[in-house]
């Protein structure tokens, strides 16, 4: 039987020993480092003194510490204030969108007549009037769209005021200016023609016509304007003339403010050469006709409108027929087209 043999035993190094101890210490050192600064961390030291509370102030402290409008802030030396920010004024856009809003409205409205469509063309026109009533262009074009509609003399009325303007309307100033020559011409071509009469210079189917009428001024200190119109009327030879029969109407016109012509408010006074005319003796009987306009006095003078003579129309009618009339200027004619015959009641 065999008998088990010892193990011998092993002793441990003294070096083994020193580097245990050593490795055990190192971490001890760790452990007491973490556990220090989480204990800092989560821990606030309680050992920090207390700060003392801040003091009550009394309400009149209070008051005296408000900031006041006398009391401007000193800046600190050296610092340079910073400079005052200035706005830049914005430009004026409304003058560029009108005007744009203007011719937008113009070339529709020459589209629109182009079609045929005038009365929607006239609308756009005085749309674009609200824009800038007195601008040539808008007005030119009123003026042609009434012309396509037949409206003649509103056409006119647009051209005037354009031709008013003078040199300052451009290129509409040259075109009003034709077309006013161009039917000042075609009314004294249709006036001439209509008073040429026959041998007798009376129209024919007439028997009463009008002569060259003659006008002269006379001098009145009291009087702003003062003439009289010579008006001769020719009877036609052999013919018995009724005189209860002969109307002669005489119309004065003003112009105001240098556009508008009205009808006078002067005074006009009738005197016939030979009283009574019966056209017997003499087939021409001559009618004396008297503008006077006084001077205004000094307190009406500062609120009187500005009126000067303008022109007349004469008519002469007989058992109520127009038989024969005249106008300077021949423009009258056109804007005071007399009626062919009388009402019932006119004497």
């Amino acid at each position: 039987m065999q008998a088990a043999t010892p193990m011998p035993k092993q002793r441990v190094g003294k070096t083994f020993i020193v580097a245990i101890s050593i490795l055990g210490f190192a971490v001890l050192v760790q452990l007491a480092a973490v556990g220090h600064a989480f204990f800092s961390r989560y821990h606030p030291l309680s050992e920090a003194e207390p700060q003392p509370p801040l003091p009550l102030l009394a309400p009149a402290q209070i008051a005296k510490l408000a900031p006041s409008d006398d009391l401007v802030p000193a800046e600190p030396a050296g610092i340079v204030p910073k400079p005052t920010p200035v706005t830049a004024p914005l430009p004026k856009r409304d003058a560029p969108v009108a005007e744009g809003r203007l011719a937008e409205l113009v070339e529709n409205a020459r589209a629109l007549r182009e079609r045929g469509d005038t009365s929607t063309a006239l609308t756009r026109l005085r749309e674009a009037q609200t824009i800038s009533p007195d601008q040539p262009l808008v007005l030119s074009e009123l003026a042609i769209t009434y012309e396509k509609m037949g409206l003649n003399e509103k056409a006119m009325e647009q051209w005037r005021r354009i031709y008013e303007m003078g040199e300052t309307a451009g290129i509409y100033f040259s075109a009003a200016d034709a077309k006013i020559k161009a039917v000042e011409a075609q009314s004294n071509a249709s006036t001439t023609s209509a008073m040429k009469g026959d041998a007798d210079g009376i129209q024919p189917g007439s028997v009463l016509g009008l002569g060259d009428i003659t006008q002269e001024e006379e001098a009145d200190p009291k009087a702003q304007r003062k003439f009289s119109l010579k008006i001769p009327l020719k009877a036609r030879p052999n013919s018995r003339i009724d005189v209860a029969n002969v109307v002669i109407q005489v119309f004065f016109y003003d112009i105001v403010n240098g556009k508008d012509v009205v009808q006078t408010n002067a005074t006009v006074n009738y005197r016939w050469s030979t009283s009574p005319p019966t056209w017997q003796e003499d087939d021409i009987e001559i009618l004396n006709v008297e503008y006077l306009q006084p001077q205004p006095d000094a307190k009406a003078r500062r609120a009187a409108e500005d009126r000067k003579y303008f022109g007349y129309v004469v008519r002469v009618y007989y058992k109520k027929e127009l038989q024969d009339m005249r106008a300077d200027p021949v423009t009258l004619l056109k804007q005071y087209p007399p009626p062919l015959s009388l009402d019932a009641d006119t004497k």
